[in-house]
């Protein structure tokens, strides 16, 4: 009888812990307010905002999906012994489509920042024939190529529907991220409220940009020096302390066996990644 009670609440507790799980998948899974579809659900929204700041269209659940496969996938692979370092790939998995984002929009909005002189340019040259601050920049939109073209032809389709002017262009600066563009529609929108000669103005602020580029390129110059020195100092304590862990197993065992170690170990490793952040922000030198 003892052995009988025994076995029965062995899987009465068996029962009460699938039951939980079950609950636990429900909660998570199987309610449209569970933490996984809520989680989804901001992802997709991330992406799509991304994209569309790319000017891709495509729904962003592709690579969603696409990213859910090669979990399945590597899972499969590491059950079996198949793929070693699977946690390697599930990060570039995870993480991957989103750094390949970011990367581009970076890109996007450099090259936005420097086609916004040439909008300029050509916008003022445009006003001198026609005083419709619309056909102006449809006419130096179409006179261009590339992410500063994608955003003023979306800014004037916008228009078409039925959207005014002045909302079109304040939706292209946070659309674009790029504050040189946001400039020039800026001087185009008080240009246009205030009155006055706004080719003349607009030329002003072309220049205002190329010396502004100019000044940019000035301390990427002067501030090269001191970015390849962060690097070199930044990887050489990763070089020699490895150098030194293969020609002596040993001799880092005082600071991952003993107490002191562990304390002294966190303390230079808080002061190497202090030192990086001090030295990123002395090199980060904004205009």
């Amino acid at each position: 009888m003892p052995a009988f009670g025994a076995e029965v609440w062995r899987w009465v507790a068996i029962a009460s812990g699938l039951v939980c799980a079950a609950l636990l998948v429900f909660v998570f899974v199987g309610s449209p307010r569970g933490a996984f579809f809520v989680a989804w659900g901001r992802y997709l929204a991330w992406l799509t905002r991304r994209l569309r700041r790319l000017h891709v269209f495509e729904p962003a659940t592709k690579i969603a999906h696409v990213q859910i496969a090669l979990f399945f996938l590597v899972g499969v692979l590491a059950t079996f012994h198949l793929c070693p370092y699977w946690y390697l790939v599930v990060l570039a998995i995870g993480f991957g489509p989103a750094l390949v984002i970011e990367k581009r929009t970076r890109e996007r909005i450099a090259r936005l920042d420097q086609q916004a002189d040439a909008f300029c340019l050509a916008l003022a040259n445009a006003l001198k024939s026609t005083a419709s601050v619309g056909a102006a920049i449809d006419c130096a939109a179409g006179l261009m190529d590339g992410p500063a073209a994608q955003e003023l032809q979306l800014a004037v389709k916008e228009t078409r529907l039925g959207r005014s002017l002045a909302e079109a262009l304040e939706a292209v600066g946070p659309r674009a991220g790029s504050h040189k563009l946001a400039i020039v529609l800026a001087a185009v929108l008080i240009g246009r409220q205030v009155g006055g000669n706004l080719p003349k103005v607009l030329d002003t602020t072309a220049t205002t940009l190329r010396e502004m580029e100019r000044l940019e390129g000035v301390v990427r110059q002067k501030t090269a020096d001191g970015r390849m020195q962060m690097w070199a100092l930044s990887l050489a304590p990763i070089i020699i302390c490895g150098a030194i862990h293969r020609l002596d197993r040993t001799y880092f065992e005082p600071l991952t066996t003993t107490t002191i170690g562990y304390i002294a170990t966190a303390i230079a490793l808080m002061m190497y990644v202090g030192g990086l952040v001090v030295a990123r922000k002395v090199l980060a030198v904004d205009i």
